[in-house]
């Protein structure tokens, strides 16, 4: 995990407003956190998972924690 104040859990993510509704009352919203397309993960690295003779697939790296893309960091 970083010391980055703006890294946050999903879970956590869900109990903040939505930063692209703030001025706009009429549309208030919660943070849809990760399902959100503005949502950016601490960890974008993948891992190559070998599942022999020469084959294998690409799977994310342990994503726990993330961010809202618009919010500077």
């Amino acid at each position: 995990m970083t010391d980055n104040p703006h890294y946050m859990t999903p879970e956590e993510a869900e109990k903040m407003g939505c930063c692209m509704s703030m001025n706009r009352p009429e549309f208030a919203a919660a943070c849809i956190g990760k399902t959100c397309m503005a949502w950016r993960w601490e960890n974008e690295e993948k891992e190559w998972i070998n599942t022999g003779a020469g084959k294998g697939h690409w799977k994310p790296a342990q994503r726990t924690h993330g961010f809202c893309g618009m919010v500077r960091t």
